[in-house]
């Protein structure tokens, strides 16, 4: 409760519509209607508009002139630049930092790591969660506020990104937990090219299974696969 009391209420407005997104209870293409939004919440539309405003600049839905507001459908294009961008992030600070990874930053990883370990399938909702934490503490670690920023804007496209690619809840809770410590492990390595391998093959695999779902080989694909800083 403690945390919902410094929150606007733009902001507790943003995180429900929010939620309902990530958890398809308001399907791509839906519109969002301003005035149903006022009604339901008991408020004017001003903390609407601006939430609605908020949600558009995370990717989330997307306004139309004459049509309003609807859920934005994230794209393969979409999805692979989300990818592409957090990819070039997240290695650019490892190389900033010469792969030297700092303690404070492992020891966070770390717990993260053991919570993805002990996730079930009811507590899934929490996958993309931790994985946002865990790749955002390597871009954090710069202390570099730009690039954290334009990087965390990225957080919630990979979150509906990932949950439109989960039909195999199971599966995805079995790989988070290995892939995530390869990460773990080659940053207490501090070796720079290591931690930039890994975090390559990381992302890459997520953008084939993009690809496999829309039938789609790297071949097929109009992308270049040669994309990391």
């Amino acid at each position: 409760m403690a945390e919902l009391i410094y929150r606007t209420l733009r902001e507790n407005i943003a995180d429900i519509i929010r939620k309902r997104i990530i958890y398809q209870e308001l399907e791509p293409g839906q519109k969002i209607v301003e005035q149903d939004l006022a009604k339901e919440f008991k408020t004017s539309r001003a903390p609407i508009r601006e939430a609605l405003r908020q949600l558009e600049n995370e990717g989330l839905i997307e306004y139309v002139r004459n049509a309003g507001c609807s859920v934005k459908e994230i794209t393969l294009e979409e999805s692979f630049e989300i990818y592409l961008m957090r990819a070039n992030y997240e290695t650019m600070a490892v190389k900033l930092m010469g792969g030297n990874v700092p303690e404070d930053t492992i020891c966070r990883m770390e717990e993260v790591l053991e919570k993805m370990k002990k996730l079930d399938e009811e507590q899934f909702d929490q996958v993309f969660v931790y994985d946002n934490q865990m790749h955002g503490l390597l871009v954090e670690m710069t202390g570099m506020t730009r690039l954290y920023k334009a990087w965390k804007e990225l957080n919630y496209g990979n979150i509906v990104t990932g949950f439109s690619l989960s039909t195999d809840k199971k599966r995805v809770l079995e790989r988070q937990y290995p892939i995530h410590k390869e990460l773990v492990d080659a940053c207490r390595e501090k070796n720079k090219e290591k931690i930039c391998h890994v975090l390559s093959e990381h992302y890459m695999r997520t953008i084939r299974r993009l690809l496999k779902e829309q039938g789609l080989s790297e071949e097929d694909s109009r992308f270049s696969f040669d994309f990391l800083v």
